[in-house]
């Protein structure tokens, strides 16, 4: 299924600057008013002064509609397409994942709505399957992998006879882009609000994010999407990790540091076996 992303798709943006050579400092008021609406940051913080680095640390949702303003909307769909949102992947033959929904340029004309759209809220919806390939495309120097869950069709001795075909890698973004992304995404883990996702003993990069579902539970509070994903260890990443609870008011385990839980989980796997 698709999900509101929320905040865990800044690193789209993030991106499509970088290439621009994009990389604006803003005054951080807690709030900013676009369109008659009013956008604010969690619990309506000011954050201050604030670059790339420190607004995807502190997931500042002003700075990125600032950003989203200077970028564009045509800018914005083309990353966000490029990395694989709005487009469905196939993981075995006959079976595909949900394509979830980007906004069209017509309701991006709208302040309001670009607005929305550049901290992952409004229309815009993905599968934690393309939020999982988009953090790989960073990881993994900007090389775009279509997701696979097989491999193909085997004989009855187990012989791949019929492998299922995956489109070619693509480039999406410079290598330099995805090295300087997997740094600013790695202080989101050490020094913002990503630290519960750093595992013992290793390193991790990511993002948090706390979508808005329109929702309710029957008390008239609205549920929540909670995202981590992220990739570790942080600048040679082996797993890229999504993290969804979807729905709820507030979980008793934050998803970064499930995510923290789960890395940690493959360091124990890898270590070789004692005598």
């Amino acid at each position: 299924e698709s999900y509101a992303g929320g905040s865990v798709f800044k690193p789209v943006l993030a991106a499509a600057a970088l290439e621009q050579g994009i990389l604006p400092e803003y005054e951080c008021t807690g709030a900013m008013v676009v369109d008659g609406q009013i956008f604010r940051c969690a619990g309506g913080v000011p954050h201050g002064t604030v670059d790339m680095t420190a607004a995807l640390e502190k997931s500042c949702n002003g700075y990125f509609i600032r950003l989203g303003q200077q970028l564009g909307a045509q800018a914005l769909l083309q990353q966000a397409q490029a990395l694989g949102f709005g487009r469905s992947i196939g993981l075995a033959e006959g079976l595909t994942a949900q394509s979830g929904a980007l906004p069209g340029a017509e309701e991006l004309a709208q302040s309001g709505q670009l607005a929305n759209f550049s901290f992952g809220q409004g229309s815009f919806t993905a599968t934690p399957l393309q939020i999982t390939a988009m953090m790989n495309t960073i990881a993994g120097g900007g090389t775009y992998h279509t997701p696979r869950f097989c491999y193909g069709v085997t004989d009855a001795d187990g012989t791949l006879t019929d492998p299922f075909q995956l489109p070619a890698p693509r480039i999406v973004c410079d290598a330099a882009t995805a090295k300087t992304l997997r740094s600013m995404l790695q202080s989101v883990v050490e020094d913002g609000i990503g630290h519960a996702a750093k595992p013992a003993g290793g390193t991790a990069a990511g993002k948090t994010g706390t979508a808005q579902t329109g929702q309710f539970d029957a008390a008239g509070d609205e549920l929540l999407n909670y995202w981590f994903s992220g990739f570790t260890p942080a600048q040679t990443p082996k797993y890229t990790i999504t993290v969804l609870q979807d729905g709820v008011l507030e979980p008793e385990t934050s998803s970064a540091a499930l995510f923290a839980k789960i890395a940690e989980g493959l360091q124990v796997i890898e270590q070789p076996a004692s005598d």
